[in-house]
């Protein structure tokens, strides 16, 4: 009976070799299960001692060496857990959970160089098991977008839409990494066709709009359809400085300033200070454009446009 129950478990938890003889067999299931036993209470020496046997008599064992992995960490050893799960990597690379281990490990650990790399190798390997999985496809694009690596994110997205044409989130990303590539033309043409998916879209309605306004066409459709977008998010402030700016563009100084003064009060970005200075200087308020161009340094201390139109103005003055 003994014998049977631990073959029934055999077949359920823990696969080995079947050149195992039935007394091996039954030592490595006797150490598994004490492991398991002392894992349930707490006694971790215990449980890797029982569970170090396992792995010593069935070397090719992903399972236990995730066991192992698990008990190190609970004992914070996490060099040792982590060796265990490059043990396990090394004989099953396409596993998932190994990966999804070594970024537990690495987290706690605070090895970001490592964690990074784990984390990026384990999306890659889901992408491409599970293609079809919007979810993973959106970790491992907006993973591409924050390394700044925009071409391999618009890949992803690419290929999203090769399995779902009507998912308007992936419309909308890939014309941003486009506009962001100054590839106007591209992002204007896969954002018109996620208008064709949802025409209510607020974040393509503002994109799409801003962006003719920053080209000065369409402004006409442009504030259609940022007034679109706002309907929907009405203390939006990108949307309400992508309206400010069509104003502007249309030569309503006083309405441009209105929702220019407006969004800023509502976000920070350094965008909203340029668009206040510019504003101001066509107003013939330079000292109170400078003033902008300064705030907004002194929130975003890099950014190059400001400090350059800080120059430029304060020069002429």
């Amino acid at each position: 009976m003994r014998l049977a129950l631990l073959f029934i478990i055999s077949c359920l938890i823990l696969p080995v070799s079947f050149a195992q003889s039935q007394k091996s067999l039954t030592n490595i299931y006797s150490n598994y299960l004490k492991g398991n036993y002392h894992i349930f209470y707490g006694e971790y020496l215990a449980a890797l001692d029982n569970l170090e046997k396992v792995k010593n008599k069935d070397l090719k064992s992903i399972h236990v060496r995730l066991k192992i992995a698990a008990v190190l960490i609970r004992l914070e050893k996490f060099d040792e857990a982590e060796k265990v799960l490059l043990e396990a990597k090394k004989i099953d690379p396409e596993s998932l959970d190994v990966s999804l281990s070594l970024i537990f490990v690495y987290s706690y650990a605070q090895k970001d160089q490592e964690l990074e790399f784990e984390y990026e190798d384990f999306l890659k390997k889901a992408h491409i098991m599970k293609p079809k999985d919007i979810s993973i496809s959106e970790f491992l694009a907006q993973f591409y977008f924050y390394k700044k690596r925009p071409q391999e994110a618009i890949n992803v997205y690419l290929k999203v839409l090769e399995h779902r044409q009507d998912y308007v989130d992936a419309y909308f990303w890939l014309g941003f990494l486009y506009e962001k590539e100054n590839l106007q033309d591209k992002a204007i043409e896969i954002w018109e066709q996620g208008l064709k998916v949802d025409a209510n879209y607020a974040p393509i309605l503002n994109s799409l709009g801003y962006t003719y306004a920053v080209m000065g066409i369409n402004l006409e459709r442009a504030e259609e359809m940022i007034k679109k977008s706002l309907e929907k998010e009405p203390e939006n402030g990108a949307y309400l400085d992508s309206l400010g700016w069509i104003y502007f563009k249309n030569g309503d100084l006083n309405k441009a300033k209105e929702y220019l003064e407006k969004a800023a009060e509502l976000i920070s970005d350094p965008e909203i200070y340029l668009h206040l200075g510019e504003l101001n200087i066509e107003m013939g308020e330079v000292d109170k454009a400078i003033n902008y161009y300064k705030e907004g340094l002194l929130r975003f201390p890099d950014n190059k446009e400001l400090q350059l139109k800080i120059k430029e103005y304060e020069k002429q003055n």
